[in-house]
């Protein structure tokens, strides 16, 4: 059988490339590294690396294996973090997933203080408007607007939210201000690709759409410069409507407008540190938008 030490051993050796690296790394002889590495195999029944005389490679299989075996020792040094005082630094490699108006508006303006207080977690950002399964696209957490379906995800709620129909004045002098769910039919229209039409409270809203992007921040940016009619979020565009550059259009039209913005993560196991520190952040960057 082997022990944590081997697994530790293994991963120092394939991030190091070799077993005089590794064993530098970890306060061990060479001959030790390499009697772990190879009792590692024999148990696994697998070739791991590939030797040659100056260096080690990983096999497929052993690329499989550290793919597998990382997350794995990352929950146990967190498991012991949460166990003992919880004054140890946060580590490690967190990705998260959310809208690109979130994180230019949101989390960005927070991020140097966040980075400051944990300069050993490094952040990748998947910022997409698309639904993104946190399971199969290995992400830890995510920020997400709208109603959320029933799933195995924690979700907490950090903001109210709705959605608006907004345009720029000057588009509105251009083509006029509509006031019926037939005058928005006959509008020019900017969205996202998957916004064809709305439910509101006078029937479905089908629109010609005369501009598509892919992108949020795209979207507010094409309403802004007078493009076309747009349906977002009011907080992504809460402050162009407090600046006058853009104006809500048929307020309360829209059916069942509410799209809370909500933090969520896998349901699992209690949130390990890196999720829980970036939960904080994600929770202050609203407080302090409601507050402002």
């Amino acid at each position: 059988m082997y022990h944590l030490n081997d697994l530790l051993t293994f991963v120092s050796v394939a991030k190091t490339g070799g077993v005089g690296s590794a064993a530098k790394a970890q306060g061990l002889s060479a001959a030790t590294v390499s009697h772990r590495i190879t009792k590692l195999e024999e148990v696994l029944n697998l070739k791991l690396f590939h030797r040659n005389s100056r260096k080690v490679q990983l096999t497929n299989e052993g690329l499989i294996f550290l793919d597998r075996i990382e997350p794995i020792l990352a929950d146990l040094r967190e498991a012991e973090l949460d166990a003992g005082s919880g004054t140890g630094a946060v580590r490690g490699h967190l990705r998260v997933t959310l809208s690109p108006w979130i994180l230019s508006r949101f989390i960005m303006p927070l991020m140097d203080a966040f980075q400051s207080r944990h300069p050993d977690l490094t952040v990748e950002f998947l910022a997409v408007d698309r639904y993104v399964s946190l399971v199969d696209e290995g992400i830890d957490c995510a920020i997400r607007v709208g109603q959320l379906a029933d799933s195995n995800l924690k979700a907490r709620k950090l903001s109210d939210n709705d959605r608006i129909i907004c345009a720029a004045p000057a588009f509105c002098d251009r083509h006029g201000t509509p006031e019926t769910i037939e005058d928005l039919r006959l509008m020019r229209w900017a969205c996202l690709p998957w916004q064809t039409r709305f439910d509101t409270h006078d029937g479905v809203l089908a629109i010609s759409r005369q501009i598509a992007v892919s992108n949020s921040d795209m979207l507010t940016e094409a309403a802004v410069q007078g493009l076309g009619l747009a349906v977002k979020s009011r907080l992504a565009v809460q402050r162009e409507l407090e600046s006058g550059v853009l104006r809500e259009i048929t307020p309360g039209l829209l059916r069942s407008p509410d799209a809370p913005i909500s933090f969520v993560h896998a349901s699992t196991a209690t949130p390990g540190r890196k999720v829980r520190a970036f939960s904080e952040l994600a929770e202050k960057s609203f407080q302090n938008r409601q507050l402002s």
